[in-house]
Order: structure tokens, then C-alpha cells, then sequence
């Protein structure tokens, strides 16, 4: 290969506002770029057709997916995906979340309905919006904001990942989302690839905008008002804009597919579970409900408790009657929040040569959520019979028992053996209020940049970012487990009455209380009915956290061009530079939750930091008319595991004039973050598929059953009722600890993309991308049940009931309590499918589709065992998105949108539901907006989001909290209206 040095005129004049990461994008080259462009701007769309004939000026603007300067002509040998916005404005969004899970290669990490829940280390992310590219993560998604990091919002207990409620949608001007391993160019995390919001810059004048929207059902309404001013000067510009945002509630009572906690049985007694039911369970109900061993179900004033579980019909109406707790009624399908924030910005000349960029933002969210009042169980909870207590009351002699009518019935179940140990008791606390969320966040993020051109062909850019999200969590609901002990342990008062035994508690300020609801008890008669607002004060505690993270980036990059050329004078492009990261969290909880003195879920306390430093170099270099090869490397030494190199190779084919080729091949490298490294464990709600023991009967076969029949409690239950079955409330309640490790290595993967773009004629473009993305290392935990199946599955001989310690079960009855579950680098994820892409544009019409067609998605755990995706909630086969704009006249356009995923099905493998409660339909949304002008100045809209109203479809394996369903799959709010005005003056 000969390289020839170039003679004579410059191959490009260099502007003065170059980026290390920019492209002058020419829109009469819409068309022919493979750059996918999603809801195009009107004035690209003028351009590519030639409307009015009106001179095409040539911009600079943020490109993704290099350092290198380009000019005009040059392309991206990745695939980008391009969010316009009249695509963000088109749905009246107010969470950029919500317009990026319209994307087929995008779902939602966190999203407002998929945590809405008020327990354990989760309730630190109510509020939050995560995105996840391909389906890997968080974690495994960059996300950029002009090409440069953003701060986590994520718990660092919990997980990492940009909060995207913490970008006002009213700043943004397009979402770039480049997809493939693209470690090289831009660090850890981007192994599924790139999101890179880029907002408005050069704003002049005064901008308003407003809008607000609603269910038609009732609940869920949006409001948004933003007021945006800037003003050029001679040598730059400079703008802030300033807005309010807000998501109201919608209560799951309010929808009639999650009014009620569903079940899937077995009501024709034929082996499948065909039919819906009301969960039986939770018996946690406010008069108290006590069980005893032989089946007696009684309230605490001696009536029955109806142990039924009513079927629903087709409208989910339960056609008869139980009295288990219906915690549905209190939760959330859409939980709260509000935005408000300020962003700036100021761009200015410092000479002919050198250019500066400031970015200011600041935004602040508070969100909510409540569940239930807290459920308590005097044995289980308070007195932890299951793991070898004592609750030291017997029912025969007890004032709580004594003279009740509960007590007699409980007496007679009982026989010679009358101690509460062998009772459920079971009671809902409503005297403390339901279990409420506050959280408060405050991001703020500065990032500024310097260019200085050392040439007309080469410029070096500095920057700078330092971003922190300040958290602030209170609780309400909880109680102290040792008061509650206290005043459940009482004495009498010497005066006909009753107080705590112990007398440092009374000094304490004890009450007795009466958590069984027996009022005709000894207890009872003596005035000790329930909860005094005495004894409240005493239980009830204050719970929450304060967290802070923090980031810090330095960079600064040399690009240009080389005055030497392969092939017709076409020069070598090039970007080298060095990168330095610093990522820091620490996480508070209060003393109760830390030490698992409340109810509520035991939190950890976290802190850790880490840094890196990175060198990295891009090249470019055309060597052939109709090739150029595109060169990436990155090395990174960081501080916990030491060096890890990536690299990326990309090809770029313009084969002839309608037809570019293009493909990437790259290694790309996670980091262990934050939370991966340092968390102590967040404590969540298991599965509750994660007894493998449930089911095993005496003559089940394998060492998994052999296992499970020699722990003593499961053996018992085998030999009184033939076969080992939890109830709902047992299958409901096991306790999962999930901590990170130290000792985690970093994940890597190799990535492949092949694509071809075709434009037939002017105005049509298609395009074909294949990608394949293997990750080896991946840090990750296993599944409850896949941890305790593998345990429980070892030759009898070895078995290990606690396996290792990390698994604790009641010695009473033999349900899973608690279950630890750390992380470690097993497993191997094997990604691949093809997305599709077809824009058309014509003066008054653009239309884009864009459509991933998903062939695998394959998880290797630790042990060797292959879990396929593919078809499950999240996995459709098919996701296509259909949106365009037509502009009947100068006054009024009208944009649409249509979105669809294929069925799923809830278990891929062989189960026992019916193949239509298994099978999760297909779903088309449809999405409507028409705008009007008054006038140049003056815009007002109105439009509705899922016009045909679809509901969303049942999910029987893991549905969310309240939902009874995916609500990162499905709609849950029903059809929605908006209305709103955008105003502009100069």
C-alpha cells in the first residue's frame, strides 16, 4: 500500500466552532447518508426534495460515534438511529424515557410503572427513567449528552444508570442511539452501544410552550409549561430556559385489569391453570386474622375469615366473595413526580482560532408512592418463630386469648399444645398509615469545552464535566420491631389492667397494644382494644436516606487531518487524546433499616469510588475510491482492576452511488461500577418461584426432590398433606439480599454490525443492519431460582440445606425466608437480530420505519445452563414504529405514529397454564397530533396518545408491582388526550 503526500489547496477549511466530535451535515444529503433519521426536522425534509429551491446551508452539528473532525461527506460505519424533535413534541412526552422505549432496538431499564414500590433498596428509585439498548442494561447503555457523560441517578445500592427524568424533554433538540460495542470510542458501559442527547444551542429570542393531557379513563394527567430566551452577541450566544414538569397519579384501583391481585388456577381440575382468580392471600387484614395448624381460619373477634379465592370474569369482577386483603387498592400504576429545572448555555469566540462552550444544568424531581399499611406477624415478625424464636405467649393462659372467643376456637385446634408458636397470626397495620415514599433529587451538571484550531487541519479540544445527584428519602409507615416486641409482651398492673412487663420500656414510654383483634379477651375488657395513640407514637418510626453521586471528566482530544492520502488525494483523518473519570457514591440509610430493626426491608449503607485513565486513538483512512476503514483504540488503567484495553474496526463501502456498505467489528469492556464493587446489599422481595422445593410430593424423583424431602419442616408438610405446597402469603415473602463484590472483574464483548443502505431515487432510502453481540464475564447474579435450583440439585451426599449460608427456611412450616444472592462475573449473553429502516420524503409528506427483528437472546449462567429470551415479555421477535408528518397546508400538519410488538409468552418452557394465559398478545399503538399556526409566532395542538385504547395484556410469571402486568411492554394508562400552545418571538 503506497501513501502519497498531498500537494496544494487544503483539504478542508477548518471552522472556527469545530468539535472534536462534530460533522457539517449538508441536508440535500439526507437521503444518502446511512445516518437513520427518525422524524426528520421540517427544514432537512425541504431540503432533500428541494422545496422552493432554497439554499442549503452548510451547519455544523454534534455527531455520534467518533472523535475524528469530518467534513461533509463523510458517514458513520455504525448504524444511528436519530430522535428528532418532532418526534419528542408529536406524543406531548414530558420524560424522554417514554418517546425512547417507542424505539425498537430500546425498552425501558426503570420506569415510572415498573418500581412503584415503597420497600427495600427499590424504593430509593421511585421517580426514576432508565433506558436500556438491546436489552442488556443500563449498566451496558452510554449515555451522553453532547458527546459527553451524564451523572447516575440511580441508587448507587441498587444499580447505575442515567436518570433521563433528569433532562427536561423542552432542551432537547434530537437522540442519537448508536448501536454495537463502542468502548473504543467512548469508554466503559458502552457495550450495547451509544444514547446521545443533544439539546439546543444558539437559541435567539423567546420561546413558550405549554401543554397538559389526561386518561380518558381518569388518572395519570401531564402537565408541562417551559420558557426558553436567548440572545446572540458578536462574538457567540448565550440562552436559559427555565420549566415545570408534572406526572399526577393513577392509582392501580383504577384500572379494572389491576383493581385486584390476580392468581392463575386450576379450576376444572384437569392439571392446567386456565382460569383468573383473586390471589388467596394476603390474610393481613386491619381486624387481625389468626390460623391455625388444623386449617381454622378465624378474624380476631372469632368470625370466620372466608378462605375462598373467587374467580373474575372477563371484566376481572370477582363472582364471589373472600376476605384476603386486597393490597391492589392502595398501590400505584403510575406513581407521581415533578420537574423543575434551569438549564444554560454560552458559547462564545475567544479569537479567530479558539472557541468556548459552557453548559449549566439543574434539575430538580420529587416523586412519591405508597403501598398498603405495613403487614406484621406477631410470630413470624416480631418473635421470628420461623428461625428458631419464641413468642412465650400461650393461647390457653394468655389476656390476649383468655375469654375471647378467638381463644377458644384457637384452644380446641390446638389440643395439648396451645403455644401462639404454632398459630399464623396475621395483621394489617392501618393505625400507622400506608407505607409511603418521598424522594428528592438534585442534579446538577457543569461541562465545558475549549477549541482551539492549531491549523486549518488540526484542532484540539479540552473539556470538562462535573456532575452530582443529591438524594433525600422519607418514609412513613414503619415500625420499630423491638417496641412492637415490647409492647406485645405485657403484665398486669397490679390495678385490674395490663402494662409492658419490661419497666425500662414503660420509662421508654410503652403501651400495650392488641395486634389480634381479640376486644372480648381479658386484654380486651381492660381497655387494650388495638392501637392507643399513646402506643403509636411509641411503634411508629421515621424512616429513609440521603445519597450523593458524583462524577468528574477531563478530556482533551487532537484531530485533523494528515497530510498524506492512500488513494485520490483523499487525506487520513485522525483523532488521538486522553480521558480521566472519577465516579464517587455514598449511601445513608437510617439505623433502623440497617441494622433490620423496622419493618421494612433491610438497606445497607454503601461508599466507594473509583478513576480512570484513558489514552485513545481514532484513524480514518480511504483506501480505495469506494473503501474507507475506520481504526479505534482505547486503553484504560483503572483503579480496582488494573488495565483493559478495547479496539474497534469499522468499514465504509460506497459501492455506487445508491448503494453504501458499511460494518464494524469491535472489543468492548464493561468496568465494574459503584454498585457492582461496594454495595453491602439491598434487601428485595424474592420471586416467588423461588422455592424449587414447591410441589416435590413423597414419590417425586431426582436429587432436587431427595434433597428437599430430608429438611425436616418440608418432610412433615409431605407426610400430613401428600405433597409440599406454599401458600401465597409463604411464596409472597421470601427475602432477597443482593450485594456487589470487590473481587468482580470487568465484562467484555465483541461486537459484529454488517448493514447496507440503498437509495433507489431521491427521497427513498432503505437500509439492513445485522448485528451480534457477545458478552463473556458478564457480572451478573443468578436468578433466585436458578441459585437455589442449582444448590438443591447437587448428589444428595454433598447437599448443603443452607447452601453455604445463604439460605435460611422457617424450621416450623419450611418456606424460604431470607436468600443472598452476590454478584459474580458467569454469565455469557449472546445477542443478535437485524433492525430495518425506510424513509420517504416528498415536500408535504415524511414518513420513517423503522422495525428489529430479534433471533436470539441467550443468558449462560454459572452453572452452564442456557435461559433463552427470546419471546418473553421483553423479547418480542418483532418491534416496528411507523411515524410521519403531512402538512395539508401552511396552517395545519398532522403527525402520526404507529408502534407494534408481536406476542410473547410468559414461560418459554413447558408449564402448566393454558397456551392463552401463557400467550401476551400483540399490541398496536396508535398516536395522533394536529397542529395548527395562528400565526408565524403562535402554534397550538392537540392530540391523543393510543388512540384505539388497547389494554395492556396479562403477565402470570413476574408482573410489576400494582400492574399485573409489563408495563415496559404495555400501556397501562389507556387512552390519552393533550392540548398545548407553542409560542415564539423574536
Amino acid at each position: 500500500m503506497k501513501f502519497s503526500k498531498i500537494k496544494g489547496p487544503k483539504p478542508y477549511k477548518s471552522h472556527p466552532r469545530w468539535s472534536s466530535a462534530a460533522l457539517i451535515a449538508c441536508p440535500a444529503l439526507l437521503m444518502a447518508a446511512p445516518v437513520t433519521s427518525y422524524a426528520q426536522a421540517g427544514q432537512d425534509v425541504k431540503a432533500a426534495v428541494g422545496e422552493n429551491e432554497q439554499e442549503v446551508k452548510v451547519q455544523v452539528v454534534t455527531v455520534t460515534g467518533s472523535n475524528i473532525r469530518q467534513a461533509q461527506n463523510s458517514v458513520s460505519s455504525s448504524p444511528i438511529t436519530e430522535v428528532g424533535e418532532n418526534l419528542i413534541k408529536g406524543t406531548a412526552s414530558i420524560s424522554i424515557g417514554d418517546t425512547l422505549n417507542g424505539i425498537p432496538s430500546i425498552t425501558s431499564g426503570i420506569s415510572t410503572s415498573s418500581n412503584n414500590t415503597s420497600v427495600g433498596g427499590d424504593a430509593a428509585n421511585v421517580g426514576v427513567a432508565t433506558t436500556s439498548l438491546r436489552n442488556l442494561g443500563s449498566a451496558r447503555t452510554l449515555v451522553l449528552v453532547n458527546g459527553r457523560r451524564y451523572v447516575s441517578g440511580v441508587s448507587a445500592n441498587t444499580g447505575y444508570g442515567v436518570d433521563l427524568n433528569s433532562i427536561p424533554t423542552s432542551i432537547i433538540r434530537r437522540v442519537d442511539v448508536l448501536t454495537g460495542g463502542q468502548s473504543a470510542i467512548y469508554g466503559s458501559d458502552a457495550i450495547a452501544g451509544v444514547v446521545n442527547i443533544i439539546t439546543k444551542k444558539d437559541f435567539s429570542g423567546l420561546e413558550v410552550n405549554a401543554f397538559g393531557g389526561g386518561a380518558e379513563a381518569g388518572g395519570a394527567g401531564r402537565k408541562n409549561f417551559d420558557l426558553t430566551y436567548g440572545q446572540n452577541f458578536e462574538s457567540g450566544n448565550a440562552w436559559i430556559s427555565v420549566g415545570q414538569s408534572r406526572q399526577e397519579a393513577l392509582r392501580s384501583s383504577e384500572r379494572a385489569f389491576s383493581a385486584y391481585e390476580l392468581a392463575y388456577i386450576d379450576a376444572n381440575k384437569d392439571g392446567i391453570r386456565e382460569a383468573v382468580a383473586r390471589r388467596n392471600g394476603p390474610a393481613h387484614v386491619p381486624g387481625a386474622a389468626l390460623i391455625a395448624p388444623n386449617g381454622l381460619s378465624i378474624f380476631g373477634n372469632g368470625a370466620p375469615f372466608n378462605t375462598s379465592q373467587p374467580l373474575l370474569n372477563d371484566q376481572f369482577v370477582p363472582q364471589s366473595s373472600a376476605d384476603w386483603d386486597n393490597q391492589n387498592n392502595r398501590r400505584f400504576l403510575v406513581p407521581p413526580y415533578q420537574r423543575n429545572y434551569v438549564a444554560s448555555g454560552l458559547n462564545f469566540d475567544l479569537s479567530a482560532t479558539s472557541h468556548a462552550d459552557i453548559e449549566l444544568n439543574y434539575t430538580g424531581t420529587t416523586s412519591s408512592v405508597a403501598l398498603e399499611p405495613a403487614p406484621v406477624s406477631v410470630v413470624g415478625d416480631i418473635f421470628r418463630v420461623p428461625t428458631g424464636g419464641k413468642t412465650g405467649i400461650d393461647v390457653a393462659t394468655s389476656p390476649y386469648f383468655v375469654g375471647s372467643s378467638a381463644g377458644s376456637q384457637l384452644a380446641a385446634a390446638l389440643g395439648s399444645n396451645t403455644s401462639l408458636d404454632r398459630v399464623q397470626t396475621f395483621k394489617r397495620l392501618t393505625e400507622l398509615g400506608d407505607r409511603t415514599v418521598s424522594n428528592q433529587r438534585h442534579t446538577f451538571r457543569l461541562a465545558a469545552g475549549l477549541t482551539n484550531d492549531l491549523s486549518d487541519t488540526l484542532s484540539l479540544k479540552s473539556s470538562a464535566v462535573y456532575g452530582v445527584t443529591l438524594e433525600s428519602q422519607n418514609n412513613t409507615g414503619d415500625f420499630s420491631i423491638p417496641n412492637f416486641r415490647n409492647a406485645v409482651t405485657i403484665a398486669p398492673d397490679g390495678k385490674g389492667g395490663y402494662q409492658c412487663a419490661d419497666p425500662i420500656a414503660r420509662l421508654e414510654g410503652c403501651v400495650p397494644i392488641n395486634p389480634f383483634g381479640t376486644v372480648d379477651s381479658l386484654a380486651g375488657k381492660a381497655g387494650i382494644t388495638g392501637f392507643s395513640p399513646n402506643a403509636i407514637k411509641y411503634l411508629k418510626i421515621a424512616t429513609g436516606q440521603t445519597g450523593e453521586i458524583k462524577q468528574t471528566v477531563l478530556n482533551s482530544v487532537l484531530s485533523g487531518s494528515l497530510p498524506y492520502a492512500i488513494v485520490d488525494k483523499q487525506p487520513l483523518s485522525f483523532a488521538a487524546g486522553v480521558e480521566y473519570r472519577k465516579e464517587q457514591a455514598e449511601e445513608t440509610p437510617d439505623a433502623y433499616r440497617q441494622q433490620g430493626l423496622s419493618r421494612d426491608l433491610q438497606v445497607s449503607a454503601i461508599a466507594g469510588q473509583f478513576n480512570v485513565k484513558e489514552a485513545f486513538a481514532e484513524i480514518e483512512a480511504p483506501v480505495a475510491r469506494w473503501l474507507i476503514v475506520d481504526l479505534a483504540a482505547r486503553l484504560g488503567s483503572y483503579s480496582t482492576i488494573g488495565t483493559a484495553p478495547t479496539y474497534r474496526l469499522g468499514i465504509n463501502a460506497p459501492v455506487m452511488d445508491a448503494l453504501r456498505l458499511r460494518g464494524s467489528w469491535s472489543r468492548s469492556v464493561r468496568a465494574p461500577n459503584i454498585n457492582d464493587l461496594f454495595s453491602n446489599g439491598s434487601t428485595s422481595t424474592a420471586p416467588t418461584n423461588t422455592d424449587v422445593c414447591n410441589g416435590v410430593t413423597a414419590s417425586t424423583s431426582g436429587n432436587l426432590a431427595q434433597n428437599c424431602r430430608s429438611i425436616p419442616a418440608i418432610a412433615r408438610r409431605i407426610a400430613a398433606n401428600g405433597i409440599y405446597t406454599l401458600v401465597a402469603s409463604e411464596a409472597n415473602n421470601t427475602r432477597l439480599l443482593q450485594a456487589g463484590s470487590p473481587t468482580l472483574r470487568e465484562e467484555t464483548a465483541n461486537s459484529v454490525t454488517l448493514g447496507a443502505v440503498f437509495t433507489p431515487v431521491r427521497g427513498l432510502s432503505f437500509s439492513a443492519d445485522y448485528y451480534d453481540i457477545a458478552i463473556k464475564n458478564g457480572i451478573t447474579r443468578d436468578a433466585a431460582d436458578v441459585y437455589v435450583k442449582r444448590c438443591y440439585s447437587v448428589a444428595p451426599a454433598g447437599f448443603d440445606p443452607s447452601c453455604g449460608g445463604n439460605l435460611v427456611r422457617d424450621l416450623n412450616d419450611g418456606p424460604i425466608l431470607n436468600v443472598s444472592s452476590p454478584l459474580i462475573n458467569a454469565a455469557n449473553i449472546t445477542t443478535r437480530g437485524v433492525d430495518l429502516e425506510v424513509d420517504y420524503a416528498r415536500p408535504n409528506l415524511t414518513v420513517a420505519a423503522y422495525a428489529n427483528y430479534l433471533n436470539r437472546y441467550d443468558v449462560t449462567n454459572s452453572s452452564g445452563a442456557v435461559e433463552k429470551f427470546v419471546q418473553r415479555p421483553q423479547f418480542p421477535k418483532w418491534r416496528l414504529s411507523l411515524n410521519g408528518t403531512y402538512n395539508f397546508s401552511k396552517q395545519f400538519d398532522l403527525f402520526s405514529q404507529v408502534r407494534y410488538r408481536s406476542a410473547t409468552k410468559a414461560f418459554l418452557e413447558a408449564n402448566n397454564l393454558s397456551p392463552e394465559l401463557n400467550k401476551l398478545d400483540a399490541a398496536t399503538y396508535v398516536d395522533v397530533r394536529l397542529n395548527y399556526r395562528l400565526s408565524e409566532a403562535t402554534h397550538v395542538y392537540v392530540g391523543v396518545n393510543n388512540l384505539t385504547d388497547v389494554q395492556p395484556d396479562l403477565n402470570p410469571r413476574d408482573p410489576a408491582t400494582g400492574t399485573n402486568t409489563e408495563p415496559r411492554a404495555y400501556d397501562v394508562i389507556g387512552r390519552q388526550y393533550f392540548v398545548g400552545l407553542k409560542s415564539k418571538f423574536k
